[in-house]
């Protein structure tokens, strides 16, 4: 197969561009509404929600626009069938034991005044899969423009419903929104679209990815989720919230990349059939995306001040001090994102599956280990340490998978 051209790139970048702007406006809104405890609290909530969605978008999704990308285009419709039915059948089980747990009392990530929310957050999740998968499918077949536009729709709704939301009940229309917009995007694509039912008992290619799709979808946002109930119970919500501004002000950089990395280089990975093209692949990402964001990163770190001010308040309690070892894991964290995609490409899902268990799980379980005061540096060194456990890992994987496409 001919990988993607470059003249896509801009495209790809457009599709990361509209929902890092969407999910700043909503973190904007909420921060002036709320400072940074609300702003927590939405991404407490988010975490629900990927329990659920992530389950199937970052392993079968991501492995669906690999394999769209490395077929003829008479398999790419039959691809997208399978990704459905495997996307919905693993994600209609996630959603129904996480709400066992939920309701048992185990699954409690939520400050009290959210906890009526749980179940809803779940049905959102599941609710968002098969938009999800229909953007990696535009994605895979090259056409970053169309999943632009899908994009752009479904963060317009829920920043509308923002906008007039009341307040105190912020977070309520939020949710709402997006299980509206999810519902109706989901109807259409089923029912223009009959090629997945057709395809329930066909095909297996993307069942390697099931691995994937369970460890990343519900390690990530679990580990998350349970280090900022951590962060919050120890120290305070709104430590948890600086942490979260943290994240979300490096995102602007980190989630370019990572979506450069899946939009544009992974199809080309897929497509590439020899040693010597995924080598090639491999450089060009470190060139094209891992360089340009390195230096954002260190633009970002002396400008920090002026972008915690304009994406949230002049007040929160920030430092460039603080901000130094989770830039570093930034840094290391895309770094080890090029190997990912590289592994996604070749398929080896079992890799993925114990990478997992080395980048947030690990986070999580260094800060529940965290000896001493819960401060935002000390936080940040144990993001630091897990993500340089992270690359190396999927380094060393990468090149025992395919050894003689890294070694140089």
């Amino acid at each position: 197969m001919t990988p993607p051209g470059r003249h896509l790139l801009p495209q790809a970048l457009g599709v990361v561009l509209i929902g890092l702007v969407g999910r700043a406006l909503i973190d904007k809104l909420l921060a002036l509404r709320g400072g940074a405890e609300l702003v927590a609290h939405w991404a407490q909530l988010n975490s629900m929600i990927d329990l659920v969605a992530g389950v199937t978008l970052a392993g079968i999704g991501v492995g669906l626009t690999g394999r769209v990308a490395g077929v003829s285009p008479s398999d790419q419709r039959r691809l997208l069938g399978e990704g459905l039915r495997l996307g919905l059948a693993v994600s209609g089980a996630s959603l129904l034991v996480c709400a066992i747990l939920v309701a048992a009392g185990v699954l409690d990530i939520l400050p009290p005044s959210l906890a009526m929310l749980a179940l809803p957050a779940l049905g959102v999740g599941c609710l968002t899969v098969a938009p999800g998968l229909y953007s990696g499918w535009l994605l895979g077949r090259s056409q970053p423009g169309h999943a632009m536009l899908l994009a752009a729709v479904t963060l317009a709704v829920p920043l509308a419903a923002l906008v007039i939301a009341s307040r105190g009940n912020e977070v309520v229309y939020l949710l709402a929104a997006q299980a509206l917009i999810s519902l109706l995007l989901t109807l259409i694509l089923l029912r223009g679209d009959h090629s997945w039912t057709a395809s329930f008992a066909a095909g297996h290619e993307l069942r390697p990815f099931i691995g994937a799709s369970l460890a990343i979808g519900i390690l990530s946002p679990a580990a998350t989720a349970f280090a900022r109930q951590q962060i919050g119970a120890t120290a305070s919500w709104e430590t948890a919230g600086a942490m979260q501004a943290l994240w979300r002000s490096s995102e602007w950089i980190t989630a370019i990349a990572a979506g450069l990395l899946y939009a544009h280089f992974l199809p080309r990975m897929a497509a590439a059939t020899d040693a010597a093209g995924l080598k090639r692949e491999l450089r060009r990402a470190a060139k094209q995306v891992l360089v340009p964001a390195l230096a954002a990163l260190a633009v970002l770190w002396l400008l920090l001040p002026q972008a915690l001010a304009l994406l949230y308040r002049d007040d929160l309690p920030v430092t460039r001090f603080d901000a130094l070892p989770f830039f570093g894991g930034d840094a290391l964290r895309m770094l080890s994102w090029i190997y990912l995609f590289a592994l996604f490409a070749r398929g080896a899902g079992r890799a993925v599956v114990i990478g997992e268990f080395l980048s947030l799980p690990l986070f999580a379980l260094l800060l529940w280990l965290l000896p001493g005061p819960v401060e935002l540096f000390r936080i940040g060194l144990c993001w630091l340490l897990a993500y340089a456990v992270y690359a190396i890992f999927n380094a060393v994987a990468l090149r025992r998978q395919q050894p003689e496409t890294v070694r140089h």
